[in-house]
Order: structure tokens, then C-alpha cells, then sequence
């Protein structure tokens, strides 16, 4: 509610919302793990960079080819018509935000959105002439009401240290969402001051966050929320602000979900995943799930030297002792001290006896009471069975 110019909503953070916040950080260190190259990277970027200017305009009812948006996006043609320049503004509008980042949430980012997303696009254009005067717009004013909770609301996120910030990021949508701000580009609104915080907090995955798919996917539930001016009870109201977060928890791990198999997409080309036979897959996969976990244990549990040999077992899947004594240049019987330490803990597994023993990493559960804080869970549906 807003009491004398103060946003404090009424909001519980159950086990769905604490699971999406840990599900994000897990996936920054999968990214970070597989080790993207810079110009794949660039490219998911630019790719979601995208997706977010197509669904965005889609969900403002402006209706254009993605091939065209992908264009205009990379530079490729010069938008023409209103619709094609409603995606140009919308990208100038986030470069603009971009340069904001060291900056607080103030009321001024709204007209300044207002100019680039309706004044611009409908008044600098070369078809202006004394027939098209009526398609001009005049700029809007927010009014003392909505200007007061606005303000109320920034000055609230801009302090607030308790709320995560994907909470945040979605009461900030919903009330932008719910409060007469202009007359069009509401959601673009929104959306673009979402992705702001978010980019501003560093929670939009590396640019790799497009939210704005998800909700065109739920549009219609989606669009159930754009209510002005409520007329609720307090307890209506508190319920409302309750579903609308639940509702923008559950698209942000939709999304997280799709970035993730985007991400294991690109692990398996780097490691060939389709040459490997079944035992080699299952261990990939489990390298995947796992395999940042390594950089977490205490090196007082695994030296330096055994943390790199396991990163070389998880990334070529099986490993000998006469492999790594040419690797690390040294003797035999410490690197077989080595292995034996990682066998002991359960973090290898020995395959195959004399000149063709191997290690491979080790697919059951730790059963180390040290190392199991470092365990995580398995997707059941990815993962292959050994033979």
C-alpha cells in the first residue's frame, strides 16, 4: 500500500520463489563452467536482444515478421513504416536504459521512455504533412496521484536490501502495469524498466534474459493483470500483488529452463556429444549438471592439483594414470596417491583392469558427509543409464 509516499507490499517468498532464485545462480556457474566463446556469446546476446524487441512489440499489438526485427536489430535494413520503427525505438529505448545503469529508478526514466516509444516514433517521421496532423502526439503528463505512488514505489526498490531482486523486478512490472502512467506502450514500458533492474542488479543472466517470450506464451493470463485503478479490499489487494509475483516467478524459471537446454545445447557440440557411446553420455551429462560443483569444494578436501585432474576427467570422460604423469611431468605414485584420494571420496570411479584401466567420474551420489553439500540434483530425463 502506499502510505505517505511508501511502497511496502504484503508479499510471501515460499520454497517455489527461493528454487527459482537458486535455479539462477546455478545456472550463472554452468555458464560460466562450459566456458562460452566471446562470439557465441555475442551471439545468444544479440539473439535475445531479439526476442525481447519482437514479443515486446507483439504484446503492444504491433505485429511484425521476427525475420524483419532480426534485420533491423543487426543493422541489416532501415525501418520504414510505424510498425517497423516501433522496433527501433523499442531498441533505442533499451540502449538508453543501458546507459542508465549506475543510475536510481526516478520518474524522470518514465518520460524519457515516453518520448522515445511514442513522441518519437509518431513525430519524426518523413511522412508528416497537413494531412497526417491528426496522427501527431502531444506529450502526457502522469498525474499528482500516480506520479506520488510511482515515487513511492522507486524510493522503495532503490533502498529496499531484503526483496531479491527478481521480486523486485516483478512488483516493479505489476505496478507499473497497474497505475495510469500514458496513454500506450504500457507493458513496452514495463518490460523495459524490468529488464533495467534486473540488468542492473545482475540478474538477466549475461543479457541472455528475454521475459518477454514467456509472456507472450501466457498472454492471455498475462493480460488479466493490466488493471488500473484498483477498487480491491486491502486483503483483494494483498492477494492480487501474491498472484502476480507467483505468476512472474513461474515465466522467469521458464525462462531459465529454456536458457539452460540452450547452454547444454552448446556443451554437447563442444565435447561432440552425439559420437559418445551410452557410458560416455551419461558421464557428460552428469558433467554438465555437476561439474562447477568442483570449483566450490574446499581445498582442504581436494588439493590443486586434484581439482585439475578432475577437470580433465569431466571434460574428456575417462583419464589414465600414464596419461596425467605425462601431463603434470611428475611421479606416477603421487598421482596414483592422487586417485586414490578421489576414489576413496567417491568423487571417480575406477573402469576396466591393467594397461586398459581408466577413471571416469564417479555418477553415484557422494556418500561423504563433507562433500555432500556439493551435491545437485540430476535431470532424470536427460541422464543415460551405464551399461
Amino acid at each position: 500500500m502506499i502510505l505517505i509516499n511508501k511502497f511496502e507490499p504484503a508479499i510471501a517468498i515460499d520454497a517455489k520463489h527461493y528454487d527459482c532464485f537458486h535455479q539462477h545462480e546455478e545456472l550463472i556457474k554452468i555458464h560460466d563452467f562450459i566456458d562460452l566463446p566471446d562470439h557465441i556469446r555475442q551471439i545468444e546476446q544479440q539473439n535475445s536482444l531479439i526476442l525481447r524487441t519482437y514479443y515486446a512489440n507483439a504484446l503492444d499489438h504491433n505485429i511484425i515478421d521476427i525475420k524483419t526485427v532480426k534485420y533491423i536489430v543487426q543493422g541489416k535494413m532501415r525501418p520504414k513504416g510505424l510498425a517497423e520503427r516501433g522496433v527501433e525505438q523499442y531498441m533505442k529505448a533499451e540502449a538508453w536504459l543501458n546507459s542508465q545503469l549506475d543510475q536510481p529508478l526516478h520518474v524522470s526514466m518514465l518520460y524519457q521512455l515516453q518520448k522515445l516509444l511514442i513522441l518519437d516514433l509518431y513525430n519524426n517521421r518523413e511522412d508528416i504533412n497537413l494531412f497526417s496532423v491528426n496522427s501527431l502526439r502531444s506529450p502526457e503528463k502522469l498525474s499528482p496521484t500516480a506520479e506520488l505512488e510511482l515515487e513511492g514505489l522507486f524510493e522503495y526498490l532503490n533502498q529496499d536490501e531484503e526483496q531479491h531482486p527478481i521480486i523486485q523486478s516483478w512488483i516493479l512490472h505489476f505496478k507499473l502495469l497497474n497505475t495510469r502512467i500514458f496513454s500506450e506502450a504500457k507493458s513496452k514500458i514495463a518490460s523495459l524498466l524490468q529488464n533495467f533492474w534486473l540488468r542492473k542488479k545482475g540478474m538477466d543472466l549475461l543479457g541472455l534474459i528475454s521475459i518477454e517470450h514467456e509472456l507472450y506464451l501466457n498472454k492471455n493470463e498475462y493480460q488479466n493483470f493490466f488493471i488500473e485503478n484498483r477498487t480491491e479490499t486491502p486483503q483483494e489487494n494483498v492477494n492480487s500483488i501474491q498472484k502476480e509475483l507467483d505468476f512472474g516467478t513461474d515465466l522467469y524459471a521458464a525462462q531459465l529452463n529454456r536458457l539452460k537446454l540452450l547452454l547444454r545445447s552448446y556443451f554437447r557440440k563442444q565435447i561432440d556429444f552425439e559420437q559418445l557411446n551410452p557410458r560416455q553420455k551419461n558421464i557428460m551429462n552428469y558433467v554438465f549438471e555437476r561439474g562447477y560443483r568442483l570449483r566450490e569444494i574446499d581445498e582442504s578436501i581436494l588439493n590443486k592439483r586434484q581439482k585439475l585432474i578432475m577437470y580433465i576427467i569431466q571434460h574428456k570422460g575417462f583419464i589414465s594414470t600414464k596419461d596425467l604423469v605425462s601431463e603434470f611431468d611428475c611421479n606416477r605414485k603421487t598421482i596414483q596417491r592422487d586417485f586414490t584420494a578421489l576414489v576413496d571420496q567417491n568423487l571417480v570411479k575406477v573402469i576396466g583392469k591393467g594397461a586398459g584401466l581408466r577413471y571416469a567420474v564417479n555418477l553415484e551420489e557422494q556418500k561423504d558427509a563433507v562433500l555432500e553439500k556439493y551435491n545437485a540434483p540430476v535431470f532424470a530425463e536427460e541422464v543415460y543409464l551405464e551399461d
